[in-house]
């Protein structure tokens, strides 16, 4: 890869936007990556974008957003996906109550394929997307919320026609995944992370302490973790 593709960003996070098939994934994708609406069809498999932005503390970000498929029968091609996530967009309808019903069985397999340590999980975003069509809604905002604060993940409302707070919900995603790997730091390498992984310290912890930090480590491609 060129020196030059390599330097143009501090971070690559890989997100992950899942939920039942026909919630708006692609078209909420679209919206963010090119700013306009447009009507797509359900995902086949997995499609993968790519955007590069500045947080709002001037880091430089690569994040790369993988739509995936909401039937069944491509729940199988997700589940490698998760555990290299640093942070997930879980999209629900609201005009669907069917596909709220859902958030329980996502976060299952979410908990299931990226939890260390019985208490580390990237952090989950609950997105109630197409609040556009106002007369169509069903599950209203009071509800998603107490269902968010239930499940201790952030929340917000958004639409992918309009446009409506699909900005703002990478901003906040983001800072979650920062203050995520944070907290992993801190827990699991409290004065020198690097340092210990590259003398061979972290011998004796959970592999999937291991792995996460060594996933936090690539997330974070130019930095040092060093304190």
């Amino acid at each position: 890869m060129d020196v030059s593709v390599k330097d143009s960003h501090d971070y690559l996070f890989k997100l992950l936007c899942i939920g039942e098939a026909n919630v708006g994934k692609t078209t909420f994708l679209h919206q963010y990556i090119h700013d306009n609406f447009a009507n797509f069809r359900s995902t086949v498999g997995i499609d993968v974008f790519e955007k590069h932005i500045t947080s709002d503390d001037d880091q430089r970000i690569l994040l790369q957003l993988w739509d995936t498929a909401g039937q069944e029968r491509y729940r199988s091609l997700t589940k490698s996906l998760f555990r290299d996530s640093m942070g997930f967009l879980l999209l629900y309808d609201v005009t669907n109550e069917s596909s709220f019903l859902s958030i329980q069985e996502w976060l299952t397999y979410i908990d299931a394929y990226t939890r260390v340590d019985d208490e580390i999980c990237p952090p989950v975003l609950l997105v109630g997307n197409k609040i556009d069509l106002v007369t169509s809604r069903v599950v209203d905002t009071i509800r998603a919320q107490r269902l968010a604060n239930e499940l201790r993940i952030s929340y917000i409302e958004t639409s992918a026609v309009t446009g409506t707070n699909v900005q703002e919900t990478f901003r906040v995603l983001i800072k979650d995944i920062f203050r995520f790997m944070d907290a992993s730091m801190q827990k699991f390498y409290p004065k020198s992370p690097v340092l210990n992984i590259l003398t061979g310290q972290d011998k004796g912890r959970k592999r999937s302490s291991v792995k996460l930090l060594h996933k936090l480590s690539q997330a974070k491609k130019r930095s040092c973790f060093c304190t």
